[in-house]
């Protein structure tokens, strides 16, 4: 990369991190949602979403390339994680210290790649695999804040699908999007690696695009399905709806039912993740579901969450004599705690519990 870098920071530069920023953060919520819609075609919680992580970094890498300053990329992970957060994010807090993280490892591969003399074109190598570290470093942010236990080949084949997606969507696609962008004479100072002089005739950059183009489509028209159809992105994080099968649907949150907590210790036993025992305090699901009173020819019940992953159990008879089962407050919703159930059947952010 041979955009030149100095110590002045200009107002023109602080607009283009905000710009780029914001944009990167509202999109990044959507892109999370479509992670989330893969983890439901393949059927698991989590981590199959990492075909998209490279999407999350692709932002700080244009921020750290068109603003070759020391610290951008930190503060545009930083502003990028905040726009997230409040944008709804399925991640909560969270992704403020993944998205941090994110800009910290970007920021180190664009000091590496420019402290190397004598790269030539090979210094976009540097970029491309600093941009998969990246990408990657969302799984240990996470397995640190909650996927503690879960067995490390797991964990490692997740990094390895992050990485590589970091590669090529932060890596090699943001580069293509650079060379786009210096042909289009948006920006100065990026030295092209192609032979050929650029030609700026709107059909030819769009001809040499398409395939960006293609996948942009893809993106946008597979998250409007997602947000549309699929997740409750907008939904009360602390309500749940009680729908289906019953006398009396409706909406509550926990403290309606003051003065009706308990307390069990339960374990997470699943086949990628382990909680240790502990204690949950919350509403018993028997006691919510008994307000609504199922009718006689209910079966079954289906708990889904805010991002669209959903559960089902088929014995309803048990739920309703279960004292180990409960809805409990976590800082991004509602957690149904299943002591006697596989930890997959252990759902975040509850937003649905619908009788069948």
């Amino acid at each position: 990369m041979t955009l030149q870098s100095n110590q002045s920071i200009t107002t023109r530069d602080i607009v283009t991190i905000a710009i780029l920023g914001s944009l990167g953060g509202a999109l990044s919520t959507f892109v999370g949602y479509l992670g989330n819609l893969v983890n439901l075609a393949l059927g698991v919680p989590f981590g199959a979403g990492q075909f998209m992580a490279g999407l999350h970094v692709f932002w700080l890498v244009l921020i750290r390339a068109i603003v070759p300053r020391h610290g951008v990329g930190t503060a545009g992970g930083l502003l990028k994680g905040m726009v997230e957060l409040f944008t709804g994010s399925t991640h909560g807090i969270a992704i403020v210290f993944v998205s941090l993280a994110q800009g910290i490892v970007v920021d180190v591969g664009a000091f590496a790649a420019g402290s190397i003399k004598n790269l030539g074109d090979n210094s976009r190598i540097i970029w491309w695999l600093s941009a998969g570290v990246s990408a990657s470093a969302n799984v240990i942010v996470l397995q640190m804040l909650y996927f503690t236990g879960a067995p490390f080949i797991y964990i490692g084949v997740i990094t390895i699908l992050a990485f590589c997606s970091g590669v090529i969507f932060a890596g090699y696609f943001a580069w293509e999007t650079l060379e786009f962008l210096n042909d289009a004479g948006s920006i100065t100072g990026f030295q092209s690696r192609r032979s050929t002089i650029p030609m700026r005739n709107p059909k030819t950059l769009l001809r040499r695009n398409v395939p960006a183009v293609l996948f942009i489509i893809i993106l946008t028209v597979s998250t409007v399905y997602y947000t549309t159809n699929v997740a409750q992105a907008f939904a009360d994080p602390f309500a749940c709806e009680v729908k289906g099968l019953v006398q009396n649907p409706f909406t509550f949150r926990l403290s309606d039912f003051a003065g009706s907590e308990v307390t069990i210790e339960a374990e997470l036993i699943g086949a990628y993740t382990h909680l240790p025992p502990a204690n949950y305090t919350g509403v018993l699901l028997l006691t919510i579901l008994q307000i609504a009173n199922p009718n006689p020819e209910a079966s079954g019940l289906a708990v889904s969450a805010r991002d669209g992953y959903s559960v089902r159990f088929e014995d309803l008879d048990a739920i309703m004599n279960d004292y180990n089962m409960l809805l409990t407050s976590t800082s991004d919703g509602l957690w149904l705690i299943a002591d006697n159930y596989d930890g997959s059947l252990w759902v975040r952010q509850v937003t649905t519990l619908a009788i069948y």
